[in-house]
């Protein structure tokens, strides 16, 4: 029943999020959109876009597709210059997105502080444990 209960969570919090890209993308400290647009001025919809990190454009990190509006939304766990590319039917649309800088303000969860939360949950399962174990033990005889 337990599995099934986090199945449940599971589809619900995928079915809540705008991809499951963006579900799983917790280390990104910036949310980062980009609109592409074809020659002729309309809206990329459905185009397959590839994202490069900063000073590595041969490893695609990110991949997804852009909405009806030509949008696509990526999280980025560093500065730098980012690079998008799009692809539909022939036509190629790319950016180069600057993220990071002294006036943005940064968001996202360190991974210092989920791996704390991470031990310190650890530490109270052990400990709880340690005390059902406790006394569940039969105390000495008369």
């Amino acid at each position: 029943m337990p599995m099934f209960r986090a199945l449940a969570v599971s589809f619900v919090l995928l079915w809540l999020c705008n991809s499951p890209a963006a579900a799983l993308d917790l280390f990104a400290t910036h949310k980062v959109t980009v609109q592409f647009a074809a020659a002729d001025g309309k809206p990329m919809a459905d185009a397959e876009v590839k994202v490069y990190a900063p000073g590595d454009t041969t490893h695609v990190v990110k991949t997804g597709k852009t909405d009806k509006d030509g949008k696509f939304t990526f999280g980025a766990d560093r500065d730098g210059f980012w690079t998008a590319e799009a692809r539909i039917s022939g036509d190629v649309a790319r950016a180069s997105i600057k993220v990071g800088g002294a006036d943005e303000e940064r968001g996202g969860l360190s991974p210092f502080l989920v791996i704390g939360a991470l031990f310190v949950l650890l530490a109270i399962a052990v400990w709880y444990r340690f005390l059902r174990a406790r006394a569940r033990r039969p105390g000495p005889g008369p």
